[in-house]
Parts: C-alpha cells; sequence; structure tokens
C-alpha cells in the first residue's frame, strides 16, 4: 500500500515534480470519482463519471510505468473532453464542470510547455464561446436537467484538492529551492573561503618560487663550474660567468650565438653531436677532452651533457652542459705517471742489470772454462766438445741479448707498423723455422688452420716474435716424444690463436706470475735451464699493444694451452 502512496521518481528535478503533482492529483480525483459513482442520481453521471474514471485510471497506470508525457496528455486531454461533452451536453455554461477548465489549463502549464497552455487556454475560451453563441440561439445545450447538490459538492471538492496539491506541491518546490539556495550559497560562501586560501598559498608559494628562482640564478651565475644551456645547432641559450669567464667575454655577449663560433670547430662539431644524441637518446653524456680557448691556452674538462625538462607541456628542445676544468688535475696525473713510469724504468733497469750480471756470468765462466780447456785438449774429440759447449754459450748469449732487444722496444715502441697479417701464413713460417728442433726433440705437431680466417690487422714483427716464444716455449718444456698443437679460428667474430702441449705444466702458485719479467717457476728451471725469463712477458706486451686478449690454462705434469683472441681492427 505504501508503494502506491509514493509517486515514481525521475531523472530531472523539474519532471520528478511534475509526476509528484500529477501522481497524487490523479489519486484522489480517483477517489473522489469512485466515492461519486455510489451516489449516481441520472443517467448523464452513468455515463461521464465511468469515463472521468476510465482517464483517471489510465493516467494513473500510465504514470507508474514511468510514461509521464503519455500520462500527461491523456489526463489533460481526457479531462478537457469530457467536460466538454459534458458542457455541450447537459446545462451549457451552467453546468458547474466548465469551471474545471480552469484544473486543465494549469496543469498544462505544469505538465507540458507554454505553447500547449496557449493552445488549450484557446480552445476553452473558443468552447465557452460557442456554448454562449448556441444557447443564445436556443441550440445548446442539447439538454438540461436539474442541478443537483451532490455534483456541485464533489465538483468542488475535486477542484479544491488538484488545486491544493498543486500549490502545495508548489509551495515545497519553491521551499526545496530556496533551501537549495541558501545551501548554494553557503558552498559558495566556503567555496570563496577556500579560494581565498588557496590564493594566500598561491601567492606565498610564488613568493617563495621567486625567492628559489633568485637563489638558484645567484647559485647557477656564480658556481665555479662552466654552465650553459645551448638550444638546438649549438646555440648559447643561457650561461654563467665561470662559462663567459673561460671565454673572456661576458654572459650578456655570449648569449645567443652559435659555439662554432666561439671554439675550435672540430671540438664545436663534437660538443654538438653530444647535444643532438642527448636530445634524440634522452640519456647523459659524460666525456673528457681538450681545446684551446681564445687567449691560446689548452684546457682539459670534464663535460656533463643533461636534457633540459619539458616547459608548458612541449617537447624538451635544450641541454644543459656542465664543464669542469681539469687542466691542473690532468697535469698532475700526467705528472705522476710520468714519474711513476720513471720509477718503473728505474726498477726495471736495475733488475734488469743485476740479473743480466748473474745470468751473463754464468756462460762467460763456462766459456772461460771451454777455452782453457781447448788449449789443453789433447784429441780431436776433445777440441770438438769445447768449441760445441762454447758455440752453446754464445747461443745462450745471443737469445739473451735479443729478448733484452725485444722487450726494451716494446717497452717504448712509439708506435705499430699496421697491416692485414694471415696468420695461417705467419704461423706456417714460424713453425718452419722451428722445425729442426721439433724433429729434434721427437715432437709429434699439428697445425690446424681455419681456411677462412679472417686477416688481423697487426705488426708483422712483433705477431711472429709472439708466435716463436709460445711455441719455442711449447717445445722446450715438453719432454722429448710429446705433442704439440697450434691451432686457429675464429670465435664470437675474433680470430683466435691457441698454442697446445702436454709438458710440465705450470704450478698452480706460479701462475699469477708466469708473465712477470725473468720469472721462471722452478720446475721450468729444472727442465730448461737456459731461458730467460723474459719470453712470455714479450708475450704479454705483444698481445696488449694488439689490444688482444690471453688465457691460460695448465695442469701440472699434463700440459699447458694458451688462447689469444685478436680484434679484426684495430686503430695506430
Amino acid at each position: 500500500m505504501r508503494r502506491w502512496l509514493v509517486p515514481p521518481k525521475r531523472q530531472d528535478d523539474y519532471e520528478t515534480f511534475a509526476a509528484g503533482v500529477l501522481y497524487y492529483t490523479l489519486l484522489i480525483l480517483l477517489g473522489v470519482a469512485l466515492i461519486f459513482a455510489l451516489f449516481v442520481t441520472s443517467v448523464s453521471q452513468l455515463i461521464f463519471i465511468p469515463a472521468m474514471i476510465g482517464v483517471l485510471a489510465s493516467g494513473l497506470y500510465l504514470l507508474r510505468r514511468g510514461r509521464l508525457r503519455l500520462a500527461s496528455v491523456i489526463f489533460v486531454g481526457g479531462f478537457w473532453l469530457v467536460i466538454t461533452l459534458a458542457s455541450f451536453s447537459i446545462n451549457g455554461l451552467r453546468n458547474s464542470s466548465i469551471s474545471a477548465y480552469a484544473i486543465v489549463i494549469i496543469f498544462s502549464a505544469v505538465l507540458f510547455y507554454n505553447r500547449a497552455v496557449i493552445v488549450l487556454t484557446g480552445m476553452s475560451i473558443l468552447s465557452a464561446v460557442i456554448l454562449f453563441i448556441g444557447e443564445m440561439a436556443g441550440i445548446l445545450p442539447l439538454r438540461t436537467t436539474p442541478l443537483y447538490l451532490p455534483d456541485r459538492f464533489f465538483q468542488q471538492i475535486a477542484l479544491f484538492a488538484a488545486a491544493g496539491i498543486l500549490l502545495s506541491a508548489a509551495a515545497r518546490v519553491i521551499r526545496r529551492s530556496l533551501l537549495r539556495n541558501r545551501e548554494h550559497e553557503a558552498a559558495l560562501r566556503e567555496r570563496n573561503r577556500e579560494l581565498e586560501l588557496e590564493i594566500a598559498e598561491r601567492q606565498k608559494a610564488e613568493a617563495s618560487l621567486r625567492n628559489s628562482e633568485e637563489r638558484y640564478r645567484l647559485l647557477f651565475e656564480n658556481i665555479p663550474i662552466m654552465a650553459t644551456v645551448y638550444a638546438e645547432d649549438g646555440k648559447i641559450a643561457l650561461l654563467n660567468n665561470a662559462a663567459a669567464r673561460a671565454f673572456e667575454d661576458t654572459p650578456e655577449n655570449l648569449q645567443g650565438r652559435n659555439l662554432r663560433e666561439i671554439i675550435p670547430e672540430e671540438n664545436a662539431e663534437e660538443a654538438i653531436r653530444d647535444q643532438r644524441r642527448v636530445m634524440e637518446e634522452g640519456k647523459d653524456i659524460i666525456s673528457e677532452g681538450s681545446l684551446v680557448l681564445p687567449d691560446g691556452r689548452k684546457v682539459y674538462y670534464l663535460r656533463h651533457v643533461m636534457r633540459m625538462p619539458a616547459t608548458n607541456g612541449q617537447s624538451p628542445s635544450q641541454v644543459l652542459a656542465l664543464t669542469t676544468d681539469v687542466t691542473e688535475k690532468y697535469l698532475a696525473d700526467r705528472r705522476e705517471r710520468e714519474l711513476a713510469l720513471t720509477r718503473e724504468k728505474n726498477a726495471f733497469l736495475t733488475e734488469f742489470f743485476s740479473t743480466m750480471s748473474h745470468d751473463l756470468k754464468t756462460p762467460l765462466t763456462t766459456m772461460n772454462t771451454s777455452l782453457y780447456l781447448l788449449k789443453r785438449a789433447q784429441t780431436a774429440a776433445q777440441r770438438e766438445e769445447r768449441m760445441l759447449n762454447i758455440s752453446e754459450q754464445v747461443t745462450l748469449m745471443d737469445r739473451y741479448l735479443q729478448d733484452m732487444l725485444a722487450i726494451s722496444r716494446l717497452e717504448y715502441l712509439p708506435g705499430l707498423d699496421l697491416q692485414a697479417l694471415n696468420l695461417n701464413s705467419l704461423t706456417e713460417e714460424v713453425v718452419d723455422s722451428l722445425r729442426p728442433r721439433l724433429e729434434s726433440k721427437q715432437h709429434a705437431f699439428q697445425f690446424s688452420g681455419q681456411p677462412d680466417l679472417q686477416a688481423v690487422q697487426g705488426d708483422e714483427e712483433q705477431l711472429r716474435r709472439l708466435l716463436t716464444n709460445l711455441i719455442e716455449n711449447a717445445i722446450n718444456y715438453t719432454p722429448d716424444g710429446g705433442h704439440v698443437d697450434v691451432k686457429t679460428y675464429m670465435h664470437d667474430g675474433r680470430v683466435a690463436l691457441e698454442v697446445k702441449d702436454s709438458g710440465i705444466g705450470i704450478e698452480p702458485e706460479a701462475m699469477p706470475r708466469i708473465f712477470e719479467r725473468f720469472f721462471r717457476a722452478a720446475n721450468a728451471k729444472a727442465t730448461e735451464r737456459s731461458g730467460t725469463g723474459l719470453g712470455l712477458a714479450i708475450v704479454k706486451k705483444i698481445v696488449e699493444t694488439h689490444a688482444a686478449t690471453i688465457e691460460v690454462s695448465s695442469q701440472p705434469g699434463e700440459g699447458t694451452t694458451f688462447n689469444i683472441h685478436f680484434a679484426t681492427e684495430l686503430s695506430s
């Protein structure tokens, strides 16, 4: 029952108001009509009351179904039609129902637009005029009936109820509008207060921002690091005092100029390339370099280039370059390196002469002894033995001298004589020169060269020395009847060389020192007494000068493997 007393809700506030007015009017009029039906006293009432009940009931049904527009049309149109038919057929202008035209006009104003109100008002006036003319001519009404008190009573109740509902609903809407307006005013006052606070906070933030900008401006202008903001293609957008002093000018004069106008073209193009890379990739670039300033000074710098943040939603179009003058540090480091190199050379020479004096003393003593014995030789066999011994010592001294010259040249080598070399052909030449030594020790030797091996960029003399030292080491430290294998191949786009033997191997504790000058492991000294301790140091130095890498793996008593990986391209 409660559900029938609640009017349907609409999305629009006015439609909700109109639907409520129509809903309660239909309920009351339908109730009045049903009660009035109990007091029917004439045939006309039997006709018009059911018609009125039908109009009211159908309008109420449609309204419950959410069809506000159709319910309004049926109610207003049906109500007007019933009033008009009753007035034209019974009593004419004397019919009290004709006053209900006012209800129809009022409801049309509530439920429809202004045009519908004008149309219904005009139709009602036209209906009254026709009735007036018809009655004056004696044509209308079609018939007259006695005036019954119940008719007037129930018609007045319906009129009063409709008017009361309409006015009550209108008053409620007005009160609701006033309350809503008051709420809006209160909300507006609160919003105004919040806006005033926001404005005050914004003014405070702006003042703080201005202070921060002033502090950062002072910091930017006066920091000792050279700071420059570049626009596209090297145009100077902003720079600080340190950067301007470096170019012996002022920030005002340098702003707007191009970097190419200030520093040498080569340095400018390099800097502009870095700026473009930062703009395109969004990654910072840190680089070192040197340039000649307008006053002729050569300075060394450390530069950090970064992209400036975007402003106003636009893509970033500027970069910030922070440049630190590291000339003093660079010169100090260079002096330190030169001093360290001098100390290293002195230490090397001290060690060198100490070792050589010891190592050369042994063959000289042996040679003197052999010469003494040669003078006292009684037979040709004795003289031959003494001569052979002297020859071996001369060969040993020559090896010492060759190794000393090789390590000295590598230490002070001004540059490499680079050329494209076929490592297979070079290896075969070295193997051919060492073949007598291989055969004398009865080694099984195998060389496997990859046919389509790429050329190596290197110094032929140095690489020949490297191959000789590695293969000769493998021969010397492999017992008679062992095997030595040499292989070339491509690995990860690089040319690789492998020298493998089945010799005495290297003890684990000696492995970290095998590339040191004059170092020889204990088992190496016991196996080959004529070694200089410079062979692997020379190999290591040649590997470094060719930007190659060397790896060693060894098992004592089982053999050693050297792997070298060369770059296919090498800048001189």
